[in-house]
């Protein structure tokens, strides 16, 4: 007999990634701007996204620098080179 299983529910970090105005669509943009680059990429994904519970913006943060919160915790990700 199988117990019950708890799960995170992950929708606002997808969304945060996949959605209209999430991760993947503000660096799909940025990578077509002439010139675009990862600094504008992160300042774009923080602004727009700056409601959004499960993006960390921090002061300490790089320029390149920005964190998801998820089931894990907060993870940093270092944007260099994304563009």
């Amino acid at each position: 007999e199988l117990g019950e299983v708890d799960f995170t529910d992950n929708a606002d970090v997808l969304n945060l990634v996949e959605g209209r105005l999430g991760i993947f669509a503000v660096l799909n943009e940025e990578c077509v701007r002439p010139n675009g680059n990862d600094a504008s990429f992160v300042s774009k994904v923080k602004t727009m996204n700056k409601d959004v519970g499960c993006l960390v913006s921090e002061k300490l943060h790089r320029p390149n620098e920005f964190a998801i919160r998820h089931y894990a915790g907060a993870v940093t990700y270092d944007a260099t080179m994304f563009v």
